[in-house]
C-alpha cells in the first residue's frame, strides 16, 4: 500500500498544455444550460417565479438526447492527451564516462626523424603508457592512413591494446595517404556503435593540411563526443627515412620534411572540448590529458542526471488505458447517434501511435513530403522507395549505397547537376570512363563546375594508373618468359661443359687411383685394427644409450595411452575429429600480429572500394 501511494505521489502530466481544452468544454456546458432554459416559449410570457410551477418538464427530458456522455467523453479524451503517469520506465545503463577510443595517425610523416629515433617509435610508446592509464571503462583502437581501420573495438581489456600497438606502421595501411576525417569519424562511429552518449577521443597525430581543418571542424560540430590531441614531432620537422634507408622525395625529387602545425591542432583540441599536449620526454602530457576527465566527471554527472529527469520518455504513460473507457459510450453512440463517433474519430488518430504512418500520413503530405522526412531522418531505403521525384529518390539510393538505382534515377532527369549526380554513381560502380563523359557533359554546360573538374581530373588519374598497372602486368609476362628462355639455354650449355669435363677428370682419377691403391691397402690393415678397438667401445656406449632410451618412451608410451583413454572416454569420435580440425586449422595462422592485422585491413579495403570515392582532400605522406 505504501508502495503505490509512493508512486502515486508523483503523478502529474506529460503534456499539461492539452488541459486547456477543458475550458471549451465548460463554455459549451454553460450555453448548452442556457438554451435548455430557453426551449419553452411560455417564458417570455409568464414571471419567473411562476413559470417554475406552471410549466412541467417530464415530457422533454425522455426525448433530449444525452448530452452528459459528450461531456464525458470529452473530458476523458483530453486527460488521455494530456498524458497522465506517475510510474517510471526502466531505462538502460549507459557508461556515460567510460567510453574512449586511441586514434593513431599512421601516415609516411611519421617516420620522419626529428624526434628519436623517429615519431612512429615514440607515439606507440606514448600510446602504450596512455592505454595503460585509462584503465577504468572502455577503450578502443582505431589507426589512420589514406582510410580509417578498426584495430581493436571497445573492450575493458587493455592488455590487448598494448599487444597491437607495436605491430601498427605505415607500411602495413592498404592504403597510403593522410585522410584524418575518416580516423575521426571511425572512432565517433565506434562510440555509437556501443551506445555511449558521452566519450573521449585521444588522437595521437604529427599534423593536418589546411584544406583538411574545415572537414575536421565539420564532424567536431555534430560530434557529442569531446577531442584530445597529443602533438608529435617539432615545428622545425625532419626528413621522414624509410626502411631502405632512404629519404621520402615529392613528384619533383625534393626530400619531403613534414612540420608539425601546432596552432591547427591547438584550434581542434579546442573546438573538440578537450586539451592538447605536445609530446613530453616525461608522463607529463599523458596526466595532462587523463587529469581533465577526470575533473569534468562530477559536473557530466550532474548534467546528465538533470538531462534524466526532464525526459518525457522516462515515464510510462497511462493516457492510453483511458481511452478504453470511451469504449462504452462510443457504442452507445451508435444507437443515439453519430455525433460522439464523429468527434472521437478526429481526436483518436491525432493520439493513436498510427498516426505517424499510412493513411494519416498520406491525408497530410504527399510522397515527395513523406520521402523528404525519411531523407532527414536516414532512413535512405524507405526514402528511396518513397519519393516520386527522380532527382531526390536518385540522391536517397545514393545515400543507401544502391548506385545502379542512382543511375537509373538521374538519368531521368535533364541538368548539369543530375549529370553530375550520375558521374559520382557511375564512379562508385568503377564505370570510371562512363562517369567521366558525364563530368565531361556538365563541363560543357558548366564549365566553371569546380567538383565535376576535380572528380574528372581524379578518374582520368585511376584510369592512368590502372593501365599503367596493365602494361606493367604485360611486359613483366614477357621479361619473365624471356628470361626462362634464357635459363633453359644456358642449363643445356653447362650440361655440355660439364660432361667434357667429367670425362677428363675421369682419366685423371683412373691413373691416381692405380698410384694410391698401394698406399690405401697398407692404411687398411692400420685401420682395421682402430676400428676394432673403437666399435667395441660403442657398441657397450650404445647399448646403455638404448637401455635409457627404451626406460623413457616406455614411461612416455604409459602417459600418452592413459590420456587417450581419458579422452575416449570424455570425447566422441565427432567431438575428436573437431579438435583436429581446429588444430590444423590453428597451425595455419602465422604468428605474426602486424600480418594479421595487414590482412584484417585489406579485406575490409576492398569492400569500401565501391562504396566512397576517394577523398580529394588526402596528402600523399
Amino acid at each position: 500500500m505504501m508502495d503505490w501511494l509512493q508512486q502515486f505521489s508523483e503523478f502529474h502530466f506529460l503534456r499539461p498544455h492539452w488541459l486547456w481544452a477543458l475550458l471549451p468544454l465548460l463554455a459549451m456546458g454553460l450555453t448548452l444550460s442556457h438554451w435548455h432554459k430557453q426551449q419553452s416559449g411560455w417564458q417570455s410570457v409568464l414571471a419567473g417565479h411562476l413559470y417554475q410551477h406552471l410549466i412541467s418538464h417530464d415530457s422533454g427530458k425522455k426525448n433530449r438526447p444525452p448530452l452528459w456522455m459528450l461531456n464525458v467523453a470529452w473530458l476523458i479524451t483530453v486527460i488521455a492527451l494530456a498524458g497522465p503517469t506517475w510510474q517510471r520506465l526502466p531505462q538502460p545503463v549507459y557508461q556515460l564516462h567510460s567510453g574512449k577510443v586511441v586514434l593513431m595517425d599512421m601516415t609516411m610523416s611519421m617516420r620522419a626523424t626529428d624526434l628519436n629515433p623517429n615519431r612512429l617509435t615514440r607515439a606507440k610508446y606514448k600510446a602504450i603508457d596512455l592505454v595503460k592509464q585509462l584503465s577504468e571503462g572502455e577503450t578502443g583502437l582505431v589507426a589512420y592512413a589514406g582510410d580509417a581501420f578498426t584495430i581493436s573495438p571497445l573492450s575493458s581489456d587493455g592488455q590487448n591494446l598494448t599487444t597491437l600497438i607495436p605491430s601498427l606502421s605505415p607500411e602495413i595501411m592498404p592504403i597510403p595517404g593522410s585522410d584524418p576525417a575518416l580516423g575521426l569519424q571511425a572512432a565517433i562511429n565506434l562510440l555509437k556503435s556501443a551506445s555511449y552518449q558521452q566519450g573521449e577521443i585521444f588522437w595521437i597525430t604529427d599534423g593536418v593540411d589546411n584544406q583538411q581543418l574545415q572537414e575536421l571542424q565539420g564532424i567536431l560540430a555534430s560530434s557529442p563526443y569531446r577531442l584530445s590531441i597529443l602533438a608529435v614531432g617539432t615545428e622545425e620537422g625532419a626528413p621522414i627515412k624509410m626502411l631502405d634507408g632512404e629519404l621520402l622525395k615529392d613528384r619533383n625529387g625534393a626530400i619531403v620534411i613534414p612540420k608539425l602545425p601546432m596552432g591547427q591542432l591547438k584550434t581542434l583540441a579546442r573546438q573538440g572540448g578537450g586539451r592538447f599536449a605536445p609530446m613530453q620526454a616525461d608522463n607529463s602530457d599523458i596526466d595532462y590529458l587523463i587529469n581533465q576527465r577526470q575533473l569534468s566527471q562530477d559536473e557530466s554527472e550532474e548534467e546528465d542526471q538533470s538531462k534524466q529527469d526532464n525526459f518525457g520518455d522516462k515515464w510510462q504513460e497511462m493516457g492510453p488505458y483511458l481511452l478504453l473507457l470511451l469504449l462504452p459510450i462510443a457504442a452507445y453512440s451508435f444507437r443515439r447517434g453519430l455525433i460522439t463517433v464523429v468527434l472521437l474519430g478526429t481526436l483518436l488518430p491525432v493520439f493513436t501511435p498510427q498516426a505517424q504512418a499510412g493513411w494519416w500520413q498520406d491525408m497530410w503530405r504527399n510522397s515527395d513530403q513523406q520521402g523528404l522526412a525519411a531523407f532527414q531522418q536516414q532512413q535512405f531505403d524507405e526514402a528511396a522507395q518513397t519519393f516520386n521525384d527522380p532527382l531526390w529518390q536518385g540522391s536517397a539510393a545514393y545515400k543507401s549505397q544502391d548506385y545502379e538505382s542512382a543511375v537509373k534515377a538521374f538519368s531521368k532527369v535533364e541538368g548539369s547537376e543530375a549529370r553530375y549526380n550520375q558521374g559520382n554513381a557511375l564512379a562508385q560502380l568503377q564505370q570510371f570512363e562512363e562517369a567521366i563523359k558525364q563530368y565531361e557533359h556538365v563541363l560543357a554546360s558548366d564549365p566553371d563546375h569546380a567538383d565535376a573538374k576535380a572528380n574528372k581530373a581524379l578518374l582520368e588519374k585511376l584510369l592512368e594508373q590502372q593501365q599503367e598497372q596493365q602494361k606493367q602486368q604485360a611486359s613483366d609476362q614477357q621479361q619473365s618468359d624471356q628470361q626462362q628462355e634464357n635459363q633453359e639455354q644456358e642449363s643445356d650449355q653447362q650440361d655440355q661443359g660439364q660432361s667434357e669435363q667429367q670425362d677428363q677428370q675421369n682419366q685423371q682419377q683412373s691413373a691416381q687411383d692405380a698410384q694410391n691403391q698401394e698406399n690405401d691397402q697398407q692404411q687398411q690393415d692400420q685401420q682395421q685394427k682402430d676400428a676394432a678397438a673403437e666399435q667395441e667401445q660403442q657398441n657397450s656406449e650404445q647399448q646403455e644409450q638404448q637401455q635409457t632410451e627404451q626406460e623413457a618412451n616406455e614411461k612416455d608410451q604409459q602417459q600418452e595411452q592413459q590420456a587417450q583413454q581419458v579422452e575416449q572416454q570424455t570425447l566422441s569420435d565427432e567431438q575428436k575429429e573437431q579438435m583436429q580440425r581446429m588444430q590444423n586449422l590453428l597451425n595455419r595462422v602465422p604468428d605474426d600480429p602486424a600480418f594479421l592485422l595487414k590482412r584484417k585491413m585489406q579485406i575490409e579495403a576492398q569492400q569500401r572500394k565501391r562504396e566512397r570515392s576517394p577523398s580529394n582532400l588526402q596528402r600523399n605522406w
